[in-house]
């Protein structure tokens, strides 16, 4: 019976965790860019930014808009909620999406009735 396959984004954090744990990579440092990583693997881009968003969710890591995703230290206060939420607006705009395309995806989300 063969053992199931782990999504590459996974090993990617997983990897990432490891080096942290080793001490190569230590509160602050800068993590490359997802285009560079994905290079540098020979994976999609958006396999690396996956990584990076799981890894944030648990607070290995943060990200600083413009700047790039650094290694969190434990002591690091959680991002604050709108800031994030905006932060990712942001790239769904950047994206191309519209307003309307944004506000439609939400409703089907999480429902139509504002809560």
């Amino acid at each position: 019976m063969k053992a199931p396959k782990m999504s590459l984004y996974l090993v990617i954090g997983e990897n990432i965790k490891r080096q942290i744990a080793a001490g190569a990579l230590k509160d602050g440092d800068k993590l490359p860019s997802c285009r560079d990583f994905a290079a540098e693997l020979g994976v999609n881009p958006n396999t690396v930014q996956r990584a990076y968003t799981q890894l944030e969710e648990e607070g290995v890591v943060f990200t600083i808009a413009k700047k790039g995703v650094f290694i969190s230290s434990s002591r690091r206060p959680r991002p604050d909620r709108a800031q994030v939420l905006a932060g990712k607006l942001a790239e769904l705009k950047n994206m191309g999406f519209t307003r309307e395309e944004i506000f439609s995806a939400a409703d089907a989300v999480f429902g139509h009735g504002r809560e």
